[in-house]
């Protein structure tokens, strides 16, 4: 197992987890954001659920949009609203990101996997069951390491090593986890990092972290790129 497999299986209680696996599992933290956050407490009346569980673990956000509705279903279920991006927030709580399992609605969150947390994107109709049972269901993807070595001028910065590797892949990761390592992202800034994650959303990846140390264990497939095309 990976460092995404290895995460995954830990919070569905299970010794270990292949490609192709279904697995239940209950997340660190449940991200409910922006106007995806309508949909969702839509979905949770449709359904016909009533509460929620694991309270402390959800968060929404209302991003630039103040709707008393959501305001008021927070407040009946004892959810947190708050104001700021979520890095912004699990630092002022001291809480690292690194290896966080988040459930997420909204594809761009995939960008929290340049600091090192795995967000998985889930439906309203998931999300909202998520938001009752505290869990959702999820099918294990294959995994891809891409390496990335070599020493970057100081003109190449994140977003265009994101463009650079969306030219090299295009579409041929749709539906994979992803991996990104190698000696070119111990020389991102943060900001950078959070620039070359959007390769994640735009990719179509169903996972991807950025683990400059590699996979920490087995992938499906590993490949290796040099920097120098970009220098």
């Amino acid at each position: 197992m990976n460092i995404l497999e290895k995460r995954l299986a830990d919070l569905a209680n299970l010794p270990s987890v292949t490609p192709g696996d279904q697995i239940h599992l209950t997340p660190d933290c449940v991200f409910v954001s922006g106007q995806s956050s309508r949909n969702v407490i839509k979905a949770f009346n449709r359904l016909g659920f009533k509460n929620v569980k694991n309270s402390a673990r959800i968060l929404f956000s209302l991003g630039k949009t103040e709707d008393k509705d959501i305001r008021q279903f927070c407040k009946e279920k004892g959810i947190r609203v708050i104001d700021c991006d979520l890095p912004e927030h699990f630092r002022a709580e001291n809480k690292l990101m690194h290896g966080m399992v988040i459930a997420v609605i909204d594809e761009d969150m995939k960008c929290l996997g340049g600091r090192g947390a795995i967000p998985i994107v889930i439906s309203p109709d998931s999300m909202a069951a998520c938001l009752a049972a505290g869990s959702f269901t999820m099918f294990i993807p294959e995994s891809v390491y891409i390496e990335i070595n070599g020493a970057l001028s100081g003109k190449v910065n994140g977003k265009m090593l994101c463009s650079y590797l969306l030219n090299i892949f295009e579409d041929s990761l749709i539906g994979n986890a992803v991996i990104l390592g190698g000696k070119v992202l111990e020389q991102l800034n943060t900001d950078d990092l959070k620039e070359l994650s959007y390769f994640f959303q735009l990719s179509g990846t169903a996972v991807g972290i950025c683990s400059p140390g590699g996979p920490f264990g087995q992938v499906e497939s590993v490949i290796k790129i040099k920097s120098d095309a970009m220098n």
